[in-house]
């Protein structure tokens, strides 16, 4: 092997490395002791001896997290699916049916993504409000399907950009209507960038707290990012099961993200000619 070669391998395992560092602690802080953690020194390398899996228990004990992380999983699969249409369609009206008018329309739904979300909170609130949506689940898909769809539109038209539209004519040529050729040309085809917008707006619903902060009062609708927040007192921090809880929250998204990434891969290796 040539030295370019082993610098390169051994750059790739240190970033690694550097990425993966915050989540490795987030399990040494679940699996061992405070006292242990909070020592002038506390240990890389933990004693085998001193692990303990009882944070991993006390979590459900002292707090409600399975109802937290269903609905959680509840407002990621309604933002995914919501999403995943509505970038769909507007990506394709944004590469297919482009315009002067379109493109004015596509530069203004594109800025809305560069409001921030603190800024969107009230008026979004005031709206539930006026509607009686507001303390429900609903009012969370709705609010992070506004702010996810902007940018995966434009995700998705520059994937729909990519299909030569070719395709999609000599599929009309033969008879298919434009749905028909979209539904069985175009769609499938277009595999990458479902992937990538359901992962997209998977992990920002899951990692919401701002709306779920402010739309939601009381416990029954609370989600798992609000939840984490309870475990840290005024004066002291459960430290260890708060990383335990912490662990248990990104493991729905490393499921996502495996199940995803076969319509990733197969989609990016596909070909529209055999």
């Amino acid at each position: 092997m040539s030295r370019s070669m082993v610098v390169r391998y051994a750059l790739i395992v240190a970033i690694i490395v550097v990425l993966l560092f915050p989540v490795y602690w987030m399990a040494l802080t679940a699996v061992l002791p405070t006292r242990e953690l909070l020592s002038p020194s506390p240990p890389l390398l933990p004693d085998l001896g001193s692990i303990s899996f009882d944070s991993f228990q006390r979590v459900f004990e002292l707090r409600p997290v399975g109802r937290w992380m269903a609905n959680s999983a509840t407002v990621t699969a309604g933002t995914v699916v919501c999403s995943v249409v509505f970038a769909t369609m507007a990506g394709y009206s944004l590469s297919r049916l482009a315009s002067k008018v379109g493109l004015i329309v596509g530069y203004s739904l594109f800025a809305v993504r560069l409001i921030p979300t603190t800024l969107l909170v009230i008026p979004l609130f005031m709206m539930f409000s006026e509607v009686e949506l507001n303390n429900t689940l609903r009012s969370l898909v709705i609010a992070n399907t506004v702010v996810i769809v902007p940018f995966a539109a434009w995700l998705m038209k520059s994937f729909f950009d990519s299909i030569p539209v070719e395709l999609e004519e000599a599929a009309m040529v033969d008879g298919c209507s434009r749905l028909r050729s979209f539904l069985t040309i175009v769609l499938p085809l277009a595999r990458p960038g479902i992937g990538a917008v359901a992962i997209f707006s998977g992990i920002l619903a899951w990692g919401d707290f701002t709306f779920a902060r402010t739309l939601i009062q009381g416990d029954a609708g609370t989600t798992v990012t609000v939840g984490l927040v309870s475990f840290v007192g005024e004066y002291t921090a459960d430290w260890g099961a708060l990383m335990a809880a912490g662990l248990l929250s990104i493991a729905p998204m490393v499921v996502l993200f495996i199940l995803l990434e076969p319509l990733l891969i197969s989609g990016l290796t596909s070909g529209a000619v055999k």
